[in-house]
């Protein structure tokens, strides 16, 4: 058996790595000229720690990622979740409104999902709760990339009212990434990069993979590119199927500003600062815990298609001035060393950031997870098949379930 892996994301190599584990004959297609998708952890120019492009934290005590990362002899410490918020000129604890304790109960006992518009409008509803209303759609936008209209409350409930320990890997995500590059060549598997697929043929038991420069025959193909790519079709299937179930599940658009400083100023009046919410709906974050003077900005789906317009220079300018409103004793702009912008956007190669689902996505997800004759497989964050998407633990739990059902068939 001879199979073929699209994609060089945590889906993919997790998948690749199963399936080589196994004898089988394993090759990865990536369009990119390297590994990782959209895990990226390196230095760019102009600055002088490591940052991530891409995915950052390990969200609670995830038993797949961590298996890997000490396999990979990879450390990792808890990152700080000290939320705070800049609002109306000055600081409070976020997300500290009175409606969490009674929003926590009542989202347990649904017995029916819906979506979180509709379920704030049913429990939440009036002028009196209007503050709260926000404080669940600037969640909504700025967490989960999500369309509040759209968004289910079993998708969130569990995220939204965990107090599990979340965690970041010292040294990032690449390395956990490059030890499973490295197993799967160890085991016979190949990796060619700047091969983007744009085409499979395919029948049960045979596909016909096309890239940009070549073809590529195999028995069995696992499409691991991102559900946004699923969604604009850039990968042409002849025969065509139904793709509508893609259609079922959210996909939201980010953008990323990973900031250097000289010095952790914040720390002169938020010494446990991790999290900081601003009047625009911008979040920050800081690396308290390895020490580093590097401030990321977050901007989330409706805010990031409109700043998505803006220049590099235009959003670090609006992020500064942000700052300089919570932070006046500083001179920011002076004291910034590099900054770099990364953009999840629908006309980026990654068509967006991460994926949420709607209530109807279970059994979109359910159908994905069922690949097409034993032939065509799907592999993704987007598609674990809990639900509990948009992680790296997600992306490697579904390249792990399609890679075992393969091995099934052999």
């Amino acid at each position: 058996m001879k199979v073929l892996v699209i994609g060089a994301g945590a889906a993919g190599l997790m998948a690749a790595y199963e399936i080589s584990r196994k004898g089988i004959d394993v090759s990865i297609l990536e369009a990119s000229p390297r590994i990782g998708g959209r895990v990226r952890t390196f230095v760019p120019a102009g600055f002088t720690q490591s940052i991530e492009a891409g995915a950052e934290f390990i969200h609670g005590n995830l038993a797949l990622t961590l298996d890997l990362m000490k396999k990979a002899k990879l450390a990792s410490v808890p990152a700080s979740m000290d939320m705070t918020a800049f609002r109306n000129r000055k600081f409070k604890p976020a997300f500290n409104s009175a409606q969490w304790a009674t929003f926590e109960n009542l989202v347990f006992q649904l017995k029916r999902d819906c979506t979180l518009s509709e379920f704030l409008g049913q429990y939440f509803a009036g002028p009196k709760f209007e503050s709260f209303r926000q404080e669940c759609r600037e969640m909504a936008q700025g967490l989960d990339l999500a369309d509040p209209e759209k968004l289910s409350v079993f998708c969130i409930r569990e995220e939204w009212t965990s107090s599990e320990t979340q965690y970041r890997p010292v040294s990032g995500y690449s390395p956990l990434l490059e030890f499973l590059s490295a197993k799967i060549i160890a085991n016979g598997g190949k990796i060619v990069l700047d091969q983007r697929v744009v085409g499979i043929e395919w029948k049960k038991g045979s596909v016909s993979v096309r890239t940009n420069s070549d073809t590529y025959p195999a028995d069995i193909a696992v499409v691991a590119v991102t559900l946004g790519n699923l969604q604009q079709r850039q990968i042409a299937f002849e025969p065509k199927f139904d793709d509508r179930m893609f259609h079922d599940i959210g996909f939201g658009e980010v953008l990323k500003i990973a900031m250097e400083f000289d010095a952790m100023f914040w720390e002169e009046t938020h010494p446990n600062l991790g999290f900081l919410f601003t009047d625009k709906e911008f979040t920050f974050w800081t690396q308290l815990e390895l020490r580093r003077p590097v401030l990321t900005g977050w901007i989330g789906n409706d805010r990031a298609f409109e700043m998505g317009r803006l220049s590099d220079d235009e959003l670090v300018d609006i992020l500064l001035s942000q700052l300089a409103d919570a932070f006046p004793d500083f001179d920011l702009p002076s004291m910034l060393k590099a900054r770099a912008v990364y953009r999840y956007t629908h006309d980026q190669p990654s068509s967006g950031g991460y994926s949420w689902t709607m209530p109807q996505s279970g059994k979109a997800i359910r159908k994905i997870n069922d690949g097409i004759q034993d032939t065509i497989w799907f592999a993704g964050e987007a598609f674990e098949r809990t639900g509990d998407v948009a992680t790296v633990e997600a992306a490697l739990k579904s390249g792990r379930y399609v890679a075992r059902k393969i091995a099934r068939l052999k």
